[in-house]
């Protein structure tokens, strides 16, 4: 079954296990599972290296309007 690509857009929010950090110029897609996260790879750069660390770990993404920081990030629960 293919995985539903979503675009994220200002103040979506998505939630769930991190599988994998994707890079496929000029996007980055976080792989949720049953579901894809795109965003533009400038936007991501700064929080990449902190993804990539999450990978297992149940996140919460808000992507914002604001153009000096594009993306929040906060691990969900114990874990």
């Amino acid at each position: 079954m293919a995985k539903r690509i979503l675009r994220a857009s200002p103040w979506d929010e998505y939630c769930g296990v991190l599988q994998n950090v994707i890079k496929d110029e000029p996007f980055t897609f976080l792989d949720f599972g049953w579901f894809r996260v795109q965003i533009r790879s400038t936007e991501i750069a700064s929080i990449r290296e902190q993804l990539e660390k999450m990978i297992g770990k149940r996140i919460s993404l808000l992507k914002t309007d604001n153009p000096e920081k594009p993306l929040l990030l906060r691990i969900v629960g114990d874990e």
